[in-house]
């Protein structure tokens, strides 16, 4: 699939401009409507260097929007009439927004179904919205009771020399989970690939993804080194940015606990795993100051919680990003 980016396009098509220009002045500035070439084989209307690359720029982005399989309003309130948090309902009403280039014009919650390979699709809620791409959180856990880091990973990337004295500690970073969600969303080829480091790369508002909601926190407390995959996992701040507190979070970040009459039936999410909590739990990037042992995730009582990290009751949600 082409990407949305002007730069490959030009890299794609240079040498088409260098061929055309053998023979002239380097000194000589031609303009690219200027430069005309042979689109016989290219299936390309446009005849000039200019207008193709604008014509596959278009291209791209329509070719990007395909994999939008559907996208719907998000609307939590319910018995209104455009009431909609998981897609499948009567009342959703479907939206364009994704075609806006300008930022926020896909609210936090909105619904993207989308087509993550020849095979799969997915549904998606919007978390961010930049006006180029979308950061987007998987509907439903991605993978399941998988321990934040265990300690078999712990023991095996612990280098620097820290002393654990429980099964595993915090400083390496959520690996075991990481780890899974890779390799479990590594076929899902029209997403973008995202490369980051853990503590350095800035999310939505913070570097400090190895800190927790301490204003004061100003440490990267993490040694994972710089990670590539089609999907991470959602930091605690972001998911504060996007209303979730120790009491309550967004409908759309829970909605397996949510019963509703819609196309598909319920979307309660019943199953359980061996401390009888709800499979769909899901864990975020984080580190409470209180202690090394633990992290937070988004429990089954709809609400940031802690949890030890070598616990398995809990799993992932995919954040992933796509080109508007």
């Amino acid at each position: 699939m082409i990407k949305n980016n002007k730069k490959f396009i030009i890299g794609f098509i240079l040498g088409v401009i260098i061929f055309t220009s053998i023979g002239v002045c380097a000194a000589t500035l031609i303009n690219s409507r200027e430069v005309i070439y042979d689109n016989t084989n290219s299936k390309l209307e446009s005849s000039n260097v200019q207008d193709a690359i604008d014509e596959l720029y278009k291209n791209s982005k329509l070719k990007n929007r395909d994999n939008i399989v559907e996208a719907y309003t998000y609307n939590q309130i319910s018995g209104a009439k455009n009431y909609c948090v998981t897609g499948d309902e009567d009342t959703c009403v479907e939206t364009t927004c994704y075609e806006s280039t300008t930022a926020g014009s896909c609210p936090a919650g909105t619904i993207v179904i989308y087509k993550l390979n020849e095979n799969e699709t997915g549904r998606f809620h919007v978390m961010f919205d930049n006006g180029t791409t979308l950061t987007m959180q998987s509907q439903r856990n991605t993978v399941y009771n998988i321990p934040w880091i265990d300690k078999a990973d712990y023991a095996t990337e612990n280098t620097d020399g820290t002393v654990c004295e429980t099964e595993s500690c915090t400083d390496e970073g959520p690996i075991t989970i990481l780890n899974e969600l890779e390799s479990t969303t590594a076929g899902w080829t029209n997403v973008n690939t995202l490369t980051y480091t853990l503590g350095t790369t800035v999310f939505k508002t913070s570097s400090y993804t190895g800190c927790n909601d301490d204003t004061t926190c100003t440490e990267n407390k993490y040694t994972l080194p710089e990670r590539t995959g089609k999907a991470r996992i959602i930091t605690v701040q972001e998911a504060g940015v996007l209303g979730c507190t120790t009491s309550s979070c967004p409908i759309w970040m829970y909605n397996y606990l949510k019963e509703s009459t819609n196309k598909g039936g319920t979307i309660n999410d019943t199953s359980t795993g061996p401390k009888g909590e709800s499979n769909a739990a899901y864990w975020t990037v984080s580190v409470p100051r209180t202690t090394n042992t633990y992290a937070y995730y988004i429990n089954q009582y709809a609400h940031v919680s802690g949890s030890a990290i070598y616990e398995n009751y809990v799993g992932a949600r995919a954040v992933v990003e796509i080109n508007k």
